[in-house]
């Protein structure tokens, strides 16, 4: 019988940090001494973090500003990076105040995945 990997405890959901299906041999603990899983302990210190801002929030778009001037920044559980605020916010700049409402008022996986749509089909 072979030994199961030990994931690092995830704080956001019933699984692992790093996402891994748990299988009949896998196990969770939040011991970090015992985590067999290469994968969790980065992942473990990235999820650890607070968040900077909610979706929804007025703040949000100010927070988006910093990660655009190289600090990544972390938004609803998702880290946001230098490009993904700069398409994000291009977008909101862009935008009516109708326009501007509607996108903060989205999830930030959604917010990212609308923009990214929309600055790439003008970029090329």
């Amino acid at each position: 019988m072979t030994p199961g990997y030990t994931h690092m405890k995830a704080v956001r959901s019933l699984g692992p940090v790093c996402g891994a299906d748990d299988g009949p041999l896998t196990r969770i603990t939040e011991d970090p001494h015992s985590v067999t899983c290469p994968d969790c302990p980065d992942l473990a210190e990235i999820e650890a973090l607070p968040d900077d801002a909610t979706s929804g929030g007025p703040e949000i778009i100010d927070v988006l500003r910093e990660a655009r001037s190289g600090q990544w920044r972390k938004v609803d559980g998702v880290v946001v990076d230098m490009s993904t605020a700069n398409a994000i916010l291009t977008v909101y700049e862009a935008a009516g105040e109708t326009g501007r409402a509607k996108l903060v008022a989205m999830p930030i996986a959604k917010m990212a995945a609308v923009c990214w749509r929309i600055v790439g089909k003008y970029s090329t």
